[in-house]
């Protein structure tokens, strides 16, 4: 099931990845040599397929070695393998990644999201009330990025606020997962009220 979500986030992205890489790239220098960016393309095609086999250390040690650590694609992927991955270090280097593709692509509504879902488990409120509002902005249909906002909420203690968001999640559809979620956090706030 891991694999299956893996594969439809990798398919999901990879749509936003061309169109951010498209973005970026009409306001900079032309010229970049062909030979280049088809070495490139091959490294990233071979960390894919690496993640896929589920060799993440080689996956990431491939990705180390690129020069551009900038790019859509070094983030996707390097994404893609941390959560191929699993691990707590993986999941740490995740909330380091995830601010660091935010400032880089602050059009990728994703990395937004992530960034301030990240921020909120780490306690750092204010940057995550930031990153959220702007994925909303983004994206205002976005469910987990209102989901994330009452979760942060919560943490904040403003109930108020909190139910009104897991609402508007709600009714954009969330997974099972989060559903359950939601119902603990309305349970523990019930209890502090």
């Amino acid at each position: 099931m891991k694999k299956l979500a893996v594969i439809f986030a990798a398919a999901l992205l990879a749509v936003i990845v061309c169109d951010l890489a498209a973005a970026k790239t009409s306001g900079t220098a032309e010229g970049t040599e062909t030979g280049q960016e088809s070495q490139e393309e091959h490294v990233f095609e071979e960390v894919d397929r690496l993640i896929r086999a589920g060799q993440t250390d080689e996956a990431l040690r491939l990705l180390d070695e690129e020069e551009d650590h900038t790019s859509a694609e070094y983030y996707y992927l390097k994404e893609m393998a941390y959560l191929e991955d699993g691990s707590e270090e993986a999941d740490e280097a995740l909330q380091k990644l995830y601010p660091e593709a935010a400032d880089q692509w602050p059009q990728w509504q994703h990395m937004q999201k992530m960034a301030g879902a990240a921020a909120v488990y780490a306690g750092n409120y204010e940057s995550a009330e930031y990153r959220l509002f702007q994925a909303l902005r983004l994206d205002m249909e976005d469910a987990e990025t209102w989901y994330y906002l009452g979760a942060l909420s919560y943490h904040q203690g403003n109930y108020e606020d909190m139910r009104t968001y897991f609402e508007r999640a709600l009714e954009l559809g969330l997974g099972e997962t989060k559903q359950q979620q939601i119902l603990w956090y309305a349970e523990q706030a019930g209890d502090r009220e």
